[in-house]
């Protein structure tokens, strides 16, 4: 399959992997190309080895895999949540109570009105306030609705401000001698435009410029500013009337006004959605023992759970209508507690790119700050409307609390001071969803997504790299079969080697899914098993990456025999990325099955380029920093000797006097020793300790070992530019044993 410029099979040098733009790229370790053919492989592996085993690098591999190990748990929670499985698509319309005034949130799809005004029937008025339950802020805004005639609701949908409009206008006209009529407006344009004039004297009107018809988006009420509002007022004050405007929360020039004018609200105050739902079920004054009897009920339904996690008057209202027409509240919980069922509907109210945009860009780099996702947002709006005027004034932020009630910055914690307001979705699932809605259902999106995806895996900042990898597995896992064959397998083999972490990342995602494991094993060994061109040579060193995070961890043996494979190169090819899988491995705690292949795999003690690497391996492990949570009793960063307490002390001997003797993993072994001993020259009596023990091990292997030993001891003890006294002291204590 071609799509987009990329052979799938064996993508060309310089095609795909370069649709990053260059300043955009980050390669601050590019390391030998896998699949290059150096002059002398041996010299140019050792040198890589050395150039990847600083402290910044290794970091940024450990955060990627935290960032595969925080989603695994996510999705372990998606697992065992009940009955609620995403895909499971259980959809709730808007709840009507009579006439054509929607209580709920929604409107797609619904026909255009005519321009006359429409009266809202007495048993619409009735069912509004018979049920209506008064938020905190209603007396205010009730205050100010009489004293001014106008009250704008900035507010989001789904926060009750409708049903909060009409009982606003009912308990204003009540004071009046009119027969207390209300409208609603059915032209919000010619509203908009200031052509608006209340349609019957003494009477309430409704003017929703939030509404949406035939998936369009609402109308603009951004250019609602204190003129308009002014005007608005003194045509209503004449007609001896009330007006209450619905706009979502405000934007562009509402947003000033909001800030000055007494006609705009932008909050109705609390609401305990807990009452909403009883309120409506058992009416105003319910009996104790009912109440009592329905809260039972809700909390084993888990009824509490879900409105504290969508506190949202609209879902309240819903489950209760689910409950009062005689329905299972448990099913209707799980119904609505389905992140498929809220992500479907919020793609059907939502079509225009500039909300589609920051909704996948939330969703792709979930928990990084604002300022990064709409970056991301707005490159996304490029590649989906390449022909579209310049983005310079899209405005997320504005929007958000409008288009986006499902999104929060800071989970309502207060960011530090300099701390970014980090983009989180209300539910730990709707991440996944709306990642398999869009790969799935937006089916004209999925080029440019894919573009506009690598080229976040090839970003400067590891958080970001991170999360795109994340998000490449969530998506691969709606079809793995597809993922494959579109771009799984070039990404995997591409040149730069940032995207081929990240597929790693992605891959080791995808086999936590139980049915996922098999297949992504399968899929891994035989990359690690291809072998001829350069392409096929990184899709090997891709399954080498790939099981040295959590994967590899859970199945050591199956990984380590992956490692094997890839490490048995003549030219020297897998050593990095080998090194690398295993000392990931050390850390995840599986020290003992990696150092026991290492013994093995050096057992010949022959001139093999599979003992000589394996060796190298080893040293490249025994002196990388450990981090703290693998010490048994904490403490800072340690080499895995030190680290290791003695745990693993005749392994780490024969390991250290076989590196020691062989060449050329010998050069290799006396220099990261002589960091050792240099580094004990401090006030570290552990790690001296440690070394002392070390060496009185290999020396009692006798003959050249001591010698060796001895003499390089003795050298480093007598440097002219840096004497090391833990030196001198290291070969005073092998002589006093010899």
């Amino acid at each position: 399959m071609i799509d987009d410029g990329e052979d799938l099979a064996d993508p060309s040098p310089g095609a795909a992997e370069d649709e990053a733009d260059e300043d955009e790229g980050h390669d601050a370790h590019p390391g030998p190309d896998p699949g290059a053919e150096p002059a002398d492989p041996v010299a140019d592996a050792l040198k890589g080895l050395r150039d990847f085993g600083d402290a910044a690098f290794r970091a940024e591999l450990t955060r990627m895999t935290s960032f595969v190990e925080d989603a695994n748990s996510r999705l372990d929670r998606e697992r065992h949540r009940g009955d609620v499985h995403i895909g499971t698509l259980a959809m709730f319309h808007d709840v009507e109570v009579g006439g054509d005034f929607s209580v709920g949130g929604g409107r797609a799809g619904r026909p255009r009105a005519a321009r006359d005004d429409v009266r809202i029937d007495a048993a619409t008025l009735s069912a509004h306030r018979d049920r209506y339950v008064r938020p905190s802020g209603y007396a205010g805004a009730l205050r100010r609705l009489r004293e001014r005639r106008l009250l704008v609701l900035a507010v989001p949908v789904g926060t009750g401000r409708d049903a909060a409009a009409l009982n606003l206008l009912i308990e204003a006209l009540d004071a009046e001698d009119g027969d207390g009529a209300c409208f609603r407006v059915a032209d919000p344009e010619a509203a908009a435009a200031g052509e608006w004039t209340p349609s019957a004297r003494g009477a309430g009107h409704v003017i929703d410029l939030d509404v949406r018809a035939e998936g369009r988006d609402p109308v603009v009420a951004s250019g609602i500013d204190e003129e308009w509002i002014e005007a608005t007022a003194r045509r209503v004050r004449d007609a001896d009337g009330y007006l209450v405007v619905l706009t979502g929360s405000p934007t562009g020039a509402l947003l000033e006004a909001a800030a000055h004018s007494p006609h705009v609200l932008t909050t109705l105050g609390e609401l305990d959605p807990v009452t909403v739902f009883t309120h409506r079920v058992l009416g105003p004054d319910p009996d104790p023992s009912e109440l009592e009897d329905l809260h039972r009920s809700l909390d084993e339904a888990g009824g509490f759970h879900l409105l504290a996690r969508q506190p949202q008057p609209r879902t309240a209202v819903r489950l209760a209508d689910a409950f009062g027409e005689g329905g299972d509240l448990a099913a209707a919980v799980r119904a609505l507690s389905d992140p498929a069922a809220q992500v479907h509907a919020w793609f059907g109210r939502h079509r225009s790119a500039e909300a589609t945009c920051f909704a996948l860009a939330a969703a792709v780099l979930e928990g990084a700050g604002y300022l990064t996702v709409s970056d991301a947002a707005v490159e996304l709006y490029r590649q989906l409307d390449p022909e579209a005027a310049d983005p310079s004034d899209l405005r997320f932020r504005e929007r958000l609390g409008t288009d986006h009630p499902w999104i929060e910055l800071g989970g309502g914690a207060p960011a530090a001071p300099g701390a970014p307001s980090r983009v989180r979705f209300t539910d730990d699932l709707l991440q996944p969803a709306v990642l398999g809605y869009a790969w799935q259902y937006l089916d004209g999106a999925r080029g440019p997504l894919l573009r506009w995806l690598r080229r976040l895996t090839d970003h400067r900042d590891i958080e970001v790299r991170g999360r795109a990898a994340v998000a490449t597995g969530l998506i691969a896992r709606c079809d793995l079969d597809h993922a494959l064959h579109r771009f799984l397998r070039s990404w995997a083999g591409a040149e730069r080697r940032t995207t081929r972490e990240a597929v790693a990342a992605a891959l080791g995602l995808l086999a936590s899914e139980p049915e996922l494991t098999g297949p992504v094993w399968s899929l891994l060994e035989s990359w690690a098993e291809e072998e001829g061109s350069p392409f096929q040579n990184r899709l090997r060193h891709t399954a080498a990456g790939a099981v040295g995070g959590p994967l590899g961890a859970r199945e050591p043996e199956r990984a380590l025999a992956l490692l094997r494979a890839v490490l048995d190169d003549e030219k020297w090819r897998g050593l990095i990325t080998v090194s690398l899988a295993m000392l990931q491995l050390v850390e995840l705690g599986r020290e003992t099955e990696v150092l026991g292949a290492l013994l093995e795999w050096s057992r010949p003690q022959d001139d093999s380029p599979l003992v000589a690497q394996a060796l190298s391996v080893f040293v490249f492990i025994a002196t990388a920093p450990v981090p703290w949570t693998y010490l048994p009793d904490g403490g800072s960063d340690r080499p895995l000797l030190v680290a290791d307490g003695g745990r693993h002390r005749r392994h780490l001997e024969e390991l250290w006097a076989r590196a020691l003797a062989r060449k050329p993993a010998q050069e290799l072994a006396l220099d990261a020793l002589r960091d050792l001993v240099l580094g004990a020259d401090g006030d570290d009596p552990a790690a001296l300790d440690a070394i002392r023990g070390l060496l009185a091990g290999v020396a009692a292997r006798g003959g050249r070992h001591r010698q060796r030993l001895d003499w390089y001891l003795g050298a480093w003890a007598s440097d002219a530019d840096r004497p090391s006294r833990a030196a001198a002291s290291l070969r005073r204590a092998l002589n006093l044993s010899a």
